[in-house]
């Protein structure tokens, strides 16, 4: 280890034997914290919707980045795509919607 308190937290994890089960289920976390985390992924319910769309989870940060990532930015006004920045739409819009002389009539292509 590099440092001292790696090398204490490597011997408590893989030989010390502390271990912290789930009370529903056969994981074991190493930690309290990551058995916390574990809780709420796996066997919590789904406590966060997003009011924009149908989009559920069951941690909070996962619904600011589905909304960031999909609500939030430059609406294309041909298409569902929005884009992060500006000259991200601009691209978009180049790429997928000007010039087009054969489109799929099955996709978006």
């Amino acid at each position: 280890a590099k440092q001292p308190q790696y090398l204490k937290e490597h011997k408590r994890i893989k030989h010390d034997g502390i271990h912290y089960p789930c009370d529903q289920c056969d994981h074991i976390a190493t930690r309290p914290g990551n058995l916390k985390i574990h809780k709420e992924t796996i066997h919590q319910v789904v406590r966060y919707e997003c009011d924009q769309c149908a989009y559920k989870t069951k941690q909070p940060d996962s619904l600011k980045v589905h909304i960031k990532n999909k609500h939030e930015g430059y609406p294309c006004d041909q298409c569902d795509h929005i884009a992060k920045r500006p000259d991200h739409l601009r691209t978009h819009k180049e790429r997928k919607h000007e010039g087009v002389r054969y489109p799929c009539n099955q996709c978006e292509y």
